[in-house]
C-alpha cells in the first residue's frame, strides 16, 4: 500500500455573461447565465463518478452558484471562502483587454511583460494570489503526520499498486485560480499560468503526495454538451 495521497478536484465556475462578452470579472459578483447553470448541472454529472469528502467554493456568486448546482444531488457539505476568490483585477474588472489596454496603457504593458509581479491598476499580482490559494489549500489539506518522508508515488502507479488515498477535496473556483495553483503545486513558474486552458466548468484533477502533484486531468470538459 502506498504513502497517503490527496485528489483535488478543481472545476472553474460556469459561464456568465461577462465571460461571453470577453470582460474581465476579477472580484465583480457577477452571475452566471443560463448556458452557465446548464453547465454547472453537466459538471454536477461528471462529479457523480469522484467521491468527494470536503468542498469548497468561492464565496462569489457565479463559483458558488456552479458548486451549489453540481453538488445538489450529493449528501456533501459545501463551505464558502474568500480565499478562493478570483484574483482582483482593480480598476479593469468590467473591460475588455482592448479597453484596458487603452485606458492604463502602462500597466497593461507591465502585466503582459510580467504578469507574475505586475499590478493590474489598484489589483493584485500573480503572486499575491499564488501566495492566498496555497495557503488555503494547506490550511484545508495538511497530510497526516508521518506522510512528510520521501516516497516515490511514480513507483506505485508504474506497478499498479493501490495508493492509501485519504480524502478528494472538491475547490470550486475561477480560471486564474485553478491556473496558478496549478504553477504552485506542479513547481511550474508562476508566469506560466497561461499554458493550462481551463474553460467554464472545466474540471481539473491532481493526486497530490506530501513530495509533489500528479497531474490526472486538467481542464476536462467532455461533461459539457456544448463542447
Amino acid at each position: 500500500m502506498g504513502e497517503a495521497m490527496i485528489r483535488l478536484l478543481l472545476a472553474r465556475h460556469g459561464v456568465t455573461e461577462w465571460n461571453q462578452a470577453g470582460r474581465y470579472q476579477g472580484q465583480q459578483d457577477i452571475p452566471l447565465a443560463d448556458l452557465g447553470r446548464l453547465q454547472a448541472k453537466q459538471l454536477g454529472q461528471r462529479l457523480q463518478f469522484e467521491s468527494i469528502d470536503l468542498a469548497y467554493s468561492s464565496d462569489l456568486a457565479r463559483a458558488w452558484e456552479t458548486a451549489s448546482l453540481a453538488l445538489a444531488d450529493r449528501n456533501v457539505s459545501l463551505e464558502r471562502s474568500e480565499q478562493l476568490r478570483e484574483m482582483s483585477f482593480g480598476d479593469w474588472e468590467g473591460l475588455r483587454h482592448d479597453e484596458i489596454a487603452e485606458q492604463f496603457p502602462t500597466d497593461w504593458q507591465a502585466w503582459i511583460k510580467d504578469p507574475a509581479l505586475a499590478h493590474p491598476t489598484a489589483g493584485e499580482s500573480l503572486t499575491d494570489l499564488r501566495g492566498r490559494l496555497t495557503a488555503f489549500f494547506e490550511s484545508v489539506a495538511a497530510f497526516p503526520p508521518g506522510d512528510s518522508e520521501l516516497t516515490n508515488p511514480f513507483a506505485y502507479r508504474a506497478a499498479g499498486q493501490d495508493v492509501n488515498q485519504s480524502r478528494t477535496i472538491l475547490f470550486v473556483t475561477h480560471g486564474g485560480p485553478v491556473r496558478v495553483l496549478l504553477t504552485a503545486l506542479l513547481d511550474i513558474p508562476t508566469e506560466r499560468y497561461w499554458r493550462f486552458g481551463v474553460r467554464p466548468a472545466s474540471l481539473t484533477i491532481l493526486d497530490v503526495y506530501p513530495e509533489g502533484a500528479i497531474a490526472e486531468v486538467i481542464g476536462e470538459t467532455s461533461h459539457l454538451a456544448d463542447e
